[in-house]
């Protein structure tokens, strides 16, 4: 039985004719630039790369050629490589795109891509006008953008390959031959300037390149994005009444302290600031558009009463628009708009002419109350029509964005919370003889507790502080003014890292309490929600416990707030690496269903916050299906998910693909509350607990049991390499130990993806299906019943697809120690073709994604392009190893990793 994708598969026309386009320019730009022997080199090492033994991980030819170069030609190989990886992407996903946009054609197809499909399937179901209005006004779907530890793409790069990404569209037409004549040479100009922009960084990516680099997407693409959804929602789905903030987008660029040496009050600070002018400036764009249309006389119609108050405001109004209130409001809205960017951000906005004496709006509120002032007035005098659905989506837009943009996340770790109390206790006096570390946990909380009951800070201006204490307080105090200055809707949550107990969640509420985000006494107040993140195996099994504690507690209810809605992290990442993907996949479904419980046993709403990766092994995967897949009645309208690093520029790298993606998470997010919750099958139950308990004690006898596993680890993937490379601003582990479990969850997942054992994303399942003493006819009717198990194994099924274990054997040469990595090696084998064995046979597949040739067109279309980077790579790795410190080599070696990453769409 084949163990993976047949790579002889014709690609599809439009995919192979874009490949070898882009592949012929990049060939001729090499020519044209470093000349025809640098260009002999790349054909001769292409030709020998496409050699059928390059698939079966033996190379011999393209092994020899390696061994051959200098340094110098290493490197000119790697970017040669590097860049045929990411050219063959963008040929790719122009393709795609049209196959999206053929699908999306098709009559009669019940799937809802899109929050208009899902609304016309569920009114098809029964649901009135009411219900949608209802469920509307719950609804609060928020992708939120998080930096990425190994990040490999520099933003000049993505911008290069944006651009070409748009000239290949355009040839998607048929064009008369001068003008395809014309974009084939702007190609060829885009594809040179590649080849001479950098694919590295030369230094360590900072908190502030982060935030621009995000922002560059953001602005270009994920914006549009939103105000075209919100003006097709506006007029097809908007007499269900108000639309936002059902779909807004977060962030943790610059508020995400936890193991972040860079992160404080100052990149709070600028990233709100730099986010605040990028929706300023939109919100500017569009006033101004409106004052240019809404020219509209009383000579002619009347208007409101309110809308003549409003113009009467306006400063030093021209005498040629005495009788054009709307331009009136329209000038007084644009002037407080440029006095709230300059209070905000210290510039005007854009199309300003100066300045104004204005008073700033206080609050997006109030920008609103002005929009809805001429709306009405346009509404109560027949001119709405007027200006169509713009002024609707700017207001729509307005309340999901306010003069924030997207709501920023505070993150950090229990410990420093923990660490931070201990000092401020000692310091203050407080509390006599409080020695708040060496206390137990009942204990913490009463004395918790009592502090959250009265106004007494435990701070003094007085008191000299830890450079550890004075930065959280300091950052503390950043998110507080943040709230005074663009409202509370700025922040999203406060997430606390390594939740793991009640007091967890009670120290960050005290600390928050120092700056005025918490307000003590008998009926305690926040104005910032507080998210437990349970991360591990264990806390993912003791969450609902947790949560029931503080639910119990009188003090969360008017914490909370009126319409309590409690919301909880739940970790793929660390979760897998405690315990396999399998252990890890149920623990979190489990955790769900269990806290969904609680919370309605509470009488309170559960937000859940998905912490996914872009790998399988770290929750990855389609964004809608995983929501679709959640258990019934854990997704209640209200949906947070992190889109870390690279994925954000892959889903949302253009404004068609950002729509067409957060439309339809829109969509599954409405599916999926709407969904009658039923009771579990025992026999089901029983069989996925059986199959997670055993699939974790198998992930665990691996890489946790084993004494020799993690050298193995250390010798058979380039984590050192990574280590040292500039590809985050993020530390890679937690400590300066090499132990598995200090290390972070991401460059864990990169680095078994770069040397192809993809581990994550599969290992554990097969073993585990033999401990619990499942049979195939088990599985198949999970796969045919469960939701949640049939995506698990479409999962797992492309990690599978995706690991080479011939290739990763040669990477196990690697390592010294030549006993202990065979035999670790073998059993990795072992399970990977048991796994692959078991998938087919569940589904009844012939070969490894067989089912979706779209995706198996891709997956070997990535390993034409990455499989000869993995072997210069292993070349580079030994030169390395065997004591080279070449500057040259470190930096070839940093560009196979860039290929192969680009080439699996893949880093963590």
């Amino acid at each position: 039985m084949p163990l993976s994708i047949d790579v002889d598969r014709p690609t599809s026309k439009h995919v192979r004719q874009n490949a070898n386009l882009l592949s012929d320019l990049l060939s001729e730009a090499i020519a044209y630039l470093e000349g025809d022997e640098a260009a002999a080199l790349v054909a001769k090492a292409r030709k020998a790369a496409s050699r059928e033994d390059v698939a079966n991980g033996d190379a011999p030819v393209l092994d020899h050629l390696f061994a051959d170069l200098s340094t110098e030609q290493a490197v000119f190989l790697a970017r040669a490589f590097a860049s045929h990886s990411l050219l063959a992407n963008i040929g790719e996903d122009v393709a795609g795109r049209r196959r999206h946009a053929e699908a999306d054609a098709q009559p009669g197809d019940e799937r809802p891509r899109t929050l208009v499909d899902a609304v016309r399937i569920l009114k098809d179901h029964g649901k009135t006008d009411a219900d949608l209005a209802k469920i509307f006004a719950a609804m609060n779907v928020v992708p939120v953008l998080t930096a990425h530890p190994t990040e490999v793409r520099r933003r000049s790069m993505v911008d290069r390959e944006t651009e070409i990404s748009r000239l290949m569209a355009l040839r998607r037409h048929h064009l008369p031959p001068d003008l395809d004549a014309e974009i084939r040479e702007s190609l060829f100009r885009e594809i040179a300037l590649m080849w001479r922009t950098r694919l590295y960084r030369p230094e360590r990516i900072t908190v502030k390149d982060e935030i621009r680099n995000a922002l560059s997407i953001v602005r270009t693409s994920i914006l549009p994005a939103i105000i075209d959804l919100y003006g097709d929602w506006t007029q097809k789905v908007g007499e269900h009444g108000h639309l936002a903030p059902l779909l807004k987008m977060g962030s943790w660029l610059g508020g995400d302290r936890d193991g972040h040496p860079g992160v404080n009050g100052e990149t709070l600070k600028l990233a709100f600031a730099s986010q605040s002018r990028v929706i300023l400036d939109w919100y500017a764009g569009e006033v101004r558009k409106l004052w240019s249309n809404l020219a509209v006389s009383t000579a002619y119609t009347p208007v409101s009463q309110e809308l003549l108050a409003l113009a009467a405001q306006t400063k030093d109004p021209s005498v040629h628009r005495l009788d054009e209130p709307y331009r009136l409001a329209l000038e007084l809205i644009f002037d407080r708009l440029t006095a709230v960017s300059q209070k905000l951000t210290g510039a005007p906005v854009a199309f300003a002419t100066g300045d104004t004496d204005v008073d700033a709006y206080g609050h997006p509120d109030a920008f609103v109350a002005d929009l809805s002032v001429i709306i009405d007035s346009l509404e109560r005098n027949g001119g709405e029509r007027l200006v169509g659905t713009a002024l609707r989506t700017l207001v729509e837009v307005a309340k999901a964005c306010g003069f924030h943009l997207m709501s920023l996340d505070l993150r950090q770790n229990a410990d420093v919370h923990e660490r931070t109390l201990d000092e401020l206790y000692r310091r203050a006096g407080a509390g006599a003889g409080v020695e708040y570390l060496k206390l137990d946990e009942e204990a913490r909380c009463k004395v918790l507790i009592e502090e959250l009951s009265h106004q007494r800070p435990l701070v003094s201006p007085f008191t000299a502080y830890s450079e550890e204490t004075a930065k959280e307080l300091a950052t503390m105090e950043a998110a507080a003014q943040a709230v005074r200055d663009y409202g509370h809707g700025c922040l999203g949550a406060y997430i606390i890292s390594k939740a793991a107990t009640l007091s967890d969640i009670l120290e960050p509420l005290v600390l928050l309490k120092q700056v005025g985000m918490v307000w003590g006494g008998a009926a305690p107040r926040a104005s910032v929600k507080v998210a437990p993140l349970f991360e591990t195996i264990g806390d993912l099994e003791n969450g609902p416990a947790v949560l029931r504690q503080w639910l119990e507690l009188p003090l969360s209810r008017t914490i909370l707030g009126d319409r309590p809605v409690q919301e909880i992290m739940l970790g793929y990442s660390d979760s897998n690496k405690d315990g396999g993907y399998v252990a890890s996949r149920r623990g979190v479904a489990t955790g769900a269903s269990a806290l969904a419980y609680e919370a309605d046993r509470m009488g309170v709403g559960l937000q859940l916050f998905h912490g996914r990766g872009g790998s399988v092994g770290r929750g990855g995967g389609p964004a809608a299906e995983a929501v679709l897949a959640q258990p019934a009645g854990t997704v209640q309208g209200r949906i947070r998910m992190t889109e870390q690093g690279e994925m954000i520029a892959r889903r949302f790298g253009d404004q068609p693909t950002a729509r067409r993606n957060l439309d339809g998470l829109a969509a599954a997010v409405l599916m999926a509350s709407e969904r009658p919750a039923h009771k579990p099958d025992p026999k089901v139950e029983a069989a996925m607990t059986a199959l997670a308990e055993a699939s974790f004690h198998g992930f665990r006898a691996l890489v946790y049991d084993d004494p020799a596993f993690e050298d193995f680890f250390w010798s058979v993937t380039p984590i050192s390499e990574i280590v040292g490379l500039n590809i985050g601003s993020r530390p890679a582990s937690r400590t300066a130990s090499r132990k598995i479990e200090d290390l972070r969850a991401i460059p864990w997942v990169f680095s078994w993806s770069q040397s192809r054992f993809m581990l994550p994303g599969w290992y554990g399942f097969a073993s585990g299906v033999e401990r619990a003493g499942l049979s195939v006819e088990q599985l198949r009717d999970l796969a045919g019943n469960f939701d949640f198990f049939a995506s698990l194994l479409s999962n797992m099924e492309l990690a599978l697809a995706q690991s080479h274990m011939g290739i990763a054997s040669r990477y196990v040469d690697l390592s010294p120690a030549k006993a202990d990595a065979q035999r670790i090696f073998a059993a990795i084998q072992r399970e990977h073709e048991a796994a692959s064995n078991l998938a087919l046979a569940i589904r009844g597949g012939s070969a490894l994604l067989d089912n979706q040739p779209d995706l198996a067109e891709s997956v070997a279309l990535a390993s034409r392009s990455v499989d000869p980077l993995n072997h210069l790579q292993l070349e580079l790795l030994s030169r390395r190893r065997a004591g080279d410190q070449d500057e040259e080599l470190r930096l070839a070696i940093q560009l196979t990793v860039a290929g192969i990453a680009a080439g699996l769409r893949n880093t963590g």
